[in-house]
């Protein structure tokens, strides 16, 4: 009675063993089987309760790891996403904060930058809406199409990114050039408007180098950047702009080197100008690029102590009834004033124009150090 019973787990065995690797589609009660063939009187065969796990068991567990480590990876990219748009929208802010201007009108510059500015908050919010759908294609999406998802959100990131730096760098070069925290305005054409210059050291030179940040509003024949002069001669020293061109002048009007240079107005420009009295050489250079060079100018003079140093105007006659006139004023903003008693090299002077130049300042002028008095309607601006 029982050997076809003991014949058919024998064979079942061998079959089981055979096709270890394919998934059991019938389940079969064996015991229940064995149990109904037994005599009431006989002993069951006991229960082998510590085998290994069966084939579904294992099926079940794979499938369980496989959720948890798709998950896992879902929540990884969440919060890499959330952590990029957090950084995003803290930089934007900033931006916009150092940017903000109360009590000024707004220039036709500062209202590009705000529709900028406005343009990127908006693509982060695009972004933001990317990520929320991202995150409904986890739950009800397959992961191929939310990998889809997930890099389109990365793309349009780095996008965000590379415009916001580009507004960053538009915003340096048209309101402060780079490391410079306040600039001086000179609101219009003005024989009042200007400011002076007071260094502690005596202005008694052989030689000199001159830098300053200029962003011209017009600029007319003769329109003066800055100049030195004494009672007998009110000409020293001076920088001033054209139409078309550039010039330094030293010891007077004869001794001009003069550069053709358009500068663009509304644009920072650096400008530098170096004279050497032993061989009356002078140099002129726009955004550390010489763009002229001459000798023989003002050979052995010495720029004399006691006169009058000035900024966007220049006194005719100086000290004894002389004036001011309009036709001769600066207009625009200027910043990061220098002067130095000795003559710059190449590399010194594009330093004085690089990316912290506002942090280099002059032996006989520094900018932020030496004292500088608007007079007029002219005012510090930052």
């Amino acid at each position: 009675m029982h050997l076809p019973v003991i014949l058919f787990c024998a064979l079942w065995s061998a079959v089981s063993a055979e096709n270890s690797d394919d998934y059991e589609l019938m389940y079969v009660n064996l015991d229940n089987e064995i149990d109904n063939g037994l005599h009431p009187t006989e002993d069951p065969t006991p229960c082998d309760c510590s085998r290994e796990n069966s084939e579904w068991d294992k099926l079940f567990v794979m499938l369980e790891n496989s959720q948890m480590r798709e998950s896992m990876l879902l929540q990884a990219t969440d919060d890499v996403i959330r952590g990029e748009l957090q950084k995003l929208r803290a930089e934007l802010g900033r931006l916009a904060g150092s940017l903000q201007r109360p009590c000024a009108p707004e220039a036709p510059a500062e209202a590009k930058l705000a529709r900028a500015l406005d343009e990127l908050l908006q693509a982060s919010r695009d972004a933001g809406r990317r990520l929320a759908r991202l995150e409904e294609a986890g739950a009800r999406r397959p992961q191929e199409e939310a990998w889809r998802t997930l890099g389109t959100v990365l793309e349009e990131l780095r996008r965000t990114r590379a415009d916001l730096r580009a507004v960053q760098g538009w915003a340096a070069s048209r309101w402060l050039p780079a490391g410079c925290e306040t600039a001086i305005l000179f609101p219009m054409r003005s024989k009042k408007i200007f400011a002076s210059v007071h260094p502690v050291t005596p202005m008694k030179l052989e030689t000199f180098s001159a830098c300053i940040w200029v962003k011209a509003t017009e600029v007319l024949n003769k329109t003066v950047l800055f100049s030195y002069g004494t009672k007998r001669n009110p000409y020293e020293i001076q920088l001033y702009l054209s139409y078309q061109s550039i010039t330094l002048v030293v010891g007077g009007e004869e001794n001009r080197l003069v550069a053709d240079a358009v500068i663009s107005l509304g644009t920072w420009t650096h400008l530098c100008g170096t004279w050497n009295s032993k061989k009356g050489h002078m140099t002129l250079w726009v955004n550390g690029d010489l763009v002229a060079t001459t000798v023989n100018m003002a050979t052995g003079h010495v720029v004399p102590e006691g006169g009058i140093l000035q900024i966007g105007q220049e006194k005719n006659g100086c000290c004894v009834g002389g004036g001011f006139d309009e036709a001769l004023a600066f207009s625009g903003r200027l910043t990061g004033f220098n002067i130095w008693d000795s003559v710059l090299s190449n590399e010194e002077i594009r330093g004085a124009g690089g990316a912290e130049s506002c942090h280099i300042r002059g032996n006989v002028v520094g900018w932020g150090v030496t004292e500088i008095q608007p007079h007029g309607g002219a005012q510090y601006v930052s």
